[in-house]
């Protein structure tokens, strides 16, 4: 058994800790009759897949820019809401027009980072 294999298996990181737990099940395996789904599943339970504080330190700021992405689209629905109320009002309806559609510009720009955000987490 390889331990790309092992990682693969039981969905564990790459790291020191991991790897001892690899090298003593590798043992168990080599010199028993268990398949390597036992193994997995037992390296499972001893496996450590904690985060780091860096991988913390990330998924707090992605949450953060999340929060504001969702800030700013509701900003822009504001803006269209305000916009087409204006348009019935106003003797300058390409002033609004034009606020309408760089909203829903933005909303767009905001939804897809939302979405790019939450691939990096």
């Amino acid at each position: 058994m390889m331990y790309s294999e092992f990682i693969k298996g039981t969905g564990c990181k790459d790291n020191k800790q991991n790897y001892k737990v690899f090298a003593n099940l590798e043992i168990m395996y080599m010199y028993s009759d268990m398949t390597k789904e036992e193994i997995y599943e037992y390296g499972r339970k001893l496996v450590d897949n904690s985060k780091s504080e860096t991988e913390l330190a990330f998924e707090r700021q992605m949450k953060v820019a999340i929060n504001e992405a969702k800030q700013m689209i509701e900003y822009y629905k504001k803006e269209i809401a305000t916009a087409e109320m204006m348009l019935n009002f106003s003797f300058e309806p390409e002033y609004w027009l034009r606020t309408i559609k760089e909203s829903k510009e933005g909303i767009k720009i905001y939804r897809m980072r939302i979405q790019t955000y939450k691939n990096f987490m």
